[in-house]
């Protein structure tokens, strides 16, 4: 029975073929379909691909910006607490400096204290002993 519903035909290789015509002409139509599919699908692939390799190199690239990003932050809060140190530092000598200052004023005066004491004894003995 099957062999009354299809036909004997001799393919472009001369080989011998049993089938259906409309069998076959469907079985072309979906190798066709199938093929076309396929390379939808690759072209799908590659699309996709092409998009992906994108967005990692896009996303490579945020990435180093954002590290830079927060390098730059991390210098600029740096430099705010390195600056507040000197700062600190220079307060401290400047405490000092005027601390040694009002010791050498103190020792000025002390001093000329005793200048003028001395000149005033000397006066007192020069005249002591004009008068003597």
């Amino acid at each position: 029975r099957p062999m009354e519903s299809s036909l004997v035909v001799f393919d472009e290789e001369c080989q011998i073929r049993i089938y259906r015509p409309e069998m076959f002409d469907e079985a072309t139509s979906l190798q066709m379909q199938a093929q076309e599919f396929i390379q939808k699908l690759n072209n799908f692939r590659e699309t996709i691909s092409n998009h992906m390799h994108t967005v990692s190199a896009a996303g490579q690239q945020i990435e180093n910006e954002k590290l830079r990003a927060i390098g730059m932050r991390n210098k600029v809060d740096g430099e705010g607490v390195a600056r507040k140190q000197e700062q600190k530092e220079l307060q401290q000598r400047i405490k000092e400096k005027q601390t040694e200052l009002d010791r050498h004023v103190a020792q000025w005066v002390s001093l000329n204290k005793v200048v003028e004491q001395n000149a005033h004894l000397l006066e007192q003995l020069s005249f002591a002993d004009a008068n003597g």
